[in-house]
C-alpha cells in the first residue's frame, strides 16, 4: 500500500483524537467523494482509500492512500486501533473493487479488522436486496424474506449486500459497534463518471437540461421512487460517527420516505425548463425489455432508524424537488 497524497491533517472538533479519525473506503466513487467532504467539513482526520486516483478538488481533504481496502497493510491499520471510525463504501457494484471483493471476504475481512481495533464501522449496503416491490407502502427491513412484498434481490451485485448483511447479523450480534445502511436511489450533483450507473434521476434531469428531450419506458409513468439526496447520505454516517453511545448493531433503511412518480419528475423538469427559457420538454415513450423485474416503485420504511438514531437528518418531498430544480440549473446549458 502506498500513499499517493498526503492531505490535510485537521484536528478533531469536539471529539477525542481517536474518535475524530475517520478511514473512508471507496473515497474516490460518487457517495465516497461527498462522504470524504463531509467528514472533513465536520472535523474529522480523515483518510481515503481507493484504486481510483484521488479527486482533484478533494487533496487536502483527507490524506489519500491509492490501495485495495482488503491489503492486509490497510487491515493491520484497522486492526491496531488507528481509526475511531471506518465508512465502508466500496461495496461489491463500485468499479474498484477486485473481482474478489464483490463477495463476502473482503468486507468480511474489513469487518473482523475492526472488531479487533475497536473502530465503529458503518457500511453501505443497498434498497436493492429487496428487489420489485410488490406493495405500494414502506417497506420495512423485516421483509427481505417475505416474498408477498418483495422478489428479494435480482443481481449479484444486490445478493453479496444481502450476504453481507446476513453475515453482519450472525458474525457480530456483540463485540462489534456497527450499522450497515440500505440506502434507496441517491442522487446528486458529480454523478457524471457513473454513466449509467448514475441514478434514474440524475440522468432524467440532465437530458431534459441538456438536449430537451428524455426518453422513458411507456410503463413507467405512474412508477414511482424514493430518491435520496447524497448530503443526507453523508449527514446521517457523520451523526451515526459523532455518537458517544452506538446505535444497535443492525441493518437500516435510509431514504426519503416520499415516493415521488415519474410523471411529476416531468413535470419538474418541464417547469424548470420553461423558467430558464427553453422549449418545451420532449418525452419519448418505448417499451420496457424487463417489466416482470422492473422496480416501478420503492419506499423505504424508516422507523428503525428512526428509533435508533432521533434527530437524524430527514428529507421532505420539498427537498426532493428543491434538489431536482438544483440539479436541472447545474446540467443547463440555458
Amino acid at each position: 500500500m502506498t500513499a499517493e497524497v498526503r492531505g490535510a491533517d485537521v484536528a478533531g472538533q469536539g471529539v477525542g483524537a481517536r474518535q475524530g479519525t475517520v478511514l473512508v473506503t471507496g473515497a474516490a466513487g460518487f457517495v465516497g467523494r461527498h462522504t470524504v467532504e463531509a467528514f472533513h467539513r465536520a472535523g474529522f482526520r480523515v483518510t481515503a482509500v481507493d484504486l481510483r486516483p484521488a479527486p482533484v478538488h478533494l487533496l487536502r481533504a483527507a490524506r489519500w492512500e491509492r490501495a485495495d481496502y482488503a491489503d492486509a497493510a490497510l487491515l493491520a491499520q484497522v486492526a491496531s486501533g488507528r481509526f475511531g471510525t471506518v465508512v465502508h463504501l466500496a461495496t461489491a457494484g463500485d468499479e474498484a473493487a477486485g473481482p474478489a471483493e464483490a463477495a463476502l471476504t473482503g468486507p468480511a475481512r474489513l469487518a473482523d479488522a475492526c472488531a479487533a481495533g475497536g473502530a465503529r464501522l458503518l457500511y453501505a449496503s443497498s434498497y436493492a436486496v429487496y428487489g420489485v416491490q410488490r406493495r405500494q407502502e414502506p417497506l420495512p427491513e423485516d421483509a427481505e424474506d417475505d416474498r408477498t412484498r418483495c422478489s428479494g434481490p435480482l443481481g449479484p451485485y444486490a445478493r453479496s449486500l444481502l450476504a453481507l448483511d446476513r453475515h453482519m447479523r450472525a458474525r457480530h450480534a456483540t463485540g462489534l459497534d456497527w450499522a450497515g445502511l440500505r440506502c434507496t436511489h441517491v442522487f446528486g450533483p458529480d454523478e457524471q463518471d457513473k454513466g449509467l450507473a448514475a441514478s434514474f434521476l440524475s440522468r432524467l434531469v440532465r437530458a431534459a437540461a441538456s438536449r430537451g428531450r428524455v426518453r422513458l419506458y411507456d410503463d413507467t409513468l405512474t412508477a414511482a421512487r424514493d430518491h435520496l439526496p447524497v448530503g443526507t447520505v453523508t449527514e446521517t454516517l457523520v451523526l451515526l460517527a459523532r455518537r458517544p453511545e452506538p446505535v444497535p448493531p443492525d441493518v437500516y433503511n435510509l431514504g426519503s420516505g416520499h415516493p415521488v412518480s415519474f410523471a411529476e419528475l416531468l413535470q419538474w423538469c418541464a417547469r424548470a425548463r420553461r423558467e430558464a427559457g427553453g422549449g418545451a420538454l420532449e418525452v419519448d415513450l418505448v417499451a420496457n425489455p424487463a417489466a416482470a423485474t422492473y422496480r416501478h416503485y420503492t419506499c423505504a420504511g424508516t422507523t428503525r432508524l428512526d428509533k435508533a438514531l432521533p434527530g437524524r437528518p430527514t428529507v421532505t418531498r420539498q427537498d426532493v424537488e428543491s434538489r431536482t430544480a438544483a440539479l436541472f440549473a447545474h446540467f443547463s446549458p440555458l
